[in-house]
């Protein structure tokens, strides 16, 4: 009786640690998930980013053209 006992008492022990790791891996895997989606979002503005990046620089290098055709506009006249 008393070894049916000390089992019993085992066996809600390692119930309540599974139950125990059980949240904890739900809690990783909502973190890991929360995770995934910050990543998302910055790779989305990390994207954003580099073509804005990139249409000033086509932005400028059409300014550029644009500055050295007066140039010549202006050397032409005088």
């Amino acid at each position: 009786m008393d070894l049916l006992k000390q089992l019993e008492a085992k066996m809600q022990t390692l119930l309540q640690q599974r139950n125990q790791l059980k949240e904890e891996l739900d809690a990783l895997k909502s973190a890991g998930a929360a995770g995934d989606q910050e990543l998302q979002s910055l790779r989305a503005r990390l994207e954003e980013a580099v073509a804005a990046t990139t249409a000033l620089e086509k932005d400028r290098e059409a300014t550029r053209e644009q500055v050295a055709a007066i140039l010549r506009a202006l050397e032409a006249l005088g």
